[in-house]
């Protein structure tokens, strides 16, 4: 009997034990579950708070730089500033103030004079110790004997001590300067024997960045910039030629380059030369035109024994000389017959 109550005991405990093992392992893989979404949710975060970290640390060396960049220009170290700025935006296009400072620092690089290296040693000249009173005073005499040059270089003798002493006053002086010297080159006048069109036209544009230029100086910039345009079309553009000095010629009559011929002469020979061009054509609408660009020579300047022959064969194609032709007859106009006297 004993042997047989414990039989089914056996047989409960046999079938039990499954049971409790399945339980124990769900636990098991909800805790891992648990701890690898604990752990992935931490991952993240510690992520986040380090890309923050960086984000903070490179905002804050921009802002160091940035400083960097004002103690640069205040001492003009011009470059060193524009260095900074470029690795400032090249980081953060957006960095308050940077574009600015950036476009600020370019204007003064390009009125503030570069040094030219040179290979073999050079003296270091004394640096001017004078204090800026004493320089503006110098500039102010120069400005008044219209010693333009003597006056920008006082002004910048002026701008590398301090780009902000009397700003608003030293921007006037350096706009009346380029704009004067620029004027005198480009008409070769008051020190300029010999033109300088290049040199003009550079002079004003650089003024134009200290205020806009009036209408003469703007003028004029724009007519030694098309002489230029037309000497670089002379013998490979007639047409491009004859009407860029038109234009000159027309406003500007004496502007002449460096070979001192003025744009009315320039335009009298290139006429002449368009109408050798185009009278030689097979088209005769084009052998006409030419014969109208000898017009508009000729009553420049007259032509010479060469071109007067040529003139008159082409004028006899496109202007002939009209015919005579004979009145038609009237009728009744015949002599009437004599009438014999009456007895």
């Amino acid at each position: 009997m004993e042997e047989t109550q414990q039989t089914p005991t056996e047989s409960r405990f046999k079938i039990e034990r499954p049971k409790k093992r399945g339980t124990i392992l769900l636990v098991i893989a909800i805790l891992v579950i648990s701890l690898i979404a604990g752990t992935a949710a931490g991952y993240g975060e510690g992520v986040a708070e380090r890309l923050s970290a960086e984000e903070t640390q490179i905002h804050d060396q921009l802002a160091d730089q940035y400083r960097l960049v004002e103690e640069d220009i205040a001492a003009g170290r011009y470059d060193a500033a524009r260095q900074r700025l470029e690795f400032i935006i090249s980081h953060n296009g957006d960095f308050p103030g940077a574009g600015d400072r950036l476009a600020e620092v370019l204007v003064q690089m390009a009125i503030t004079p570069s040094p030219v290296p040179t290979l073999t040693p050079t003296l270091t000249p004394t640096p001017d110790l004078r204090d800026q009173q004493t320089i503006l005073a110098q500039a102010e005499q120069q400005f008044a004997v219209q010693d333009w040059t003597g006056l920008m270089q006082s002004l910048d003798s002026l701008r590398k001590k301090d780009p902000t002493y009397m700003a608003a006053k030293i921007d006037s002086m350096y706009y009346t300067a380029l704009r004067e010297r620029g004027i005198n080159q480009i008409l070769g006048i008051n020190g300029y024997d010999v033109t300088n069109l290049e040199g003009g036209i550079y002079d004003l544009g650089m003024a134009d960045n200290f205020g806009p230029l009036d209408g003469y100086a703007e003028g004029l910039k724009n007519f030694a910039a098309a002489y230029i345009n037309a000497a670089a079309n002379w013998d490979v553009d007639w047409a491009t030629a004859v009407d860029l000095f038109r234009q000159v010629a027309a406003a500007v009559p004496n502007l002449r380059d460096a070979s001192n011929v003025t744009a009315s002469q320039r335009l009298y020979q290139a006429l002449l030369a368009w109408g050798d061009e185009l009278v030689l054509s097979s088209d005769r609408k084009l052998r006409c035109q030419g014969y109208s660009v000898w017009q508009e020579a000729k009553a420049m300047a007259g032509l010479d024994a060469e071109y007067t022959e040529k003139f008159k064969v082409i004028k006899e194609e496109c202007d002939p000389k009209p015919t005579k032709t004979p009145l038609p007859e009237v009728p009744g106009s015949e002599t009437p017959p004599e009438i014999p006297p009456t007895p």
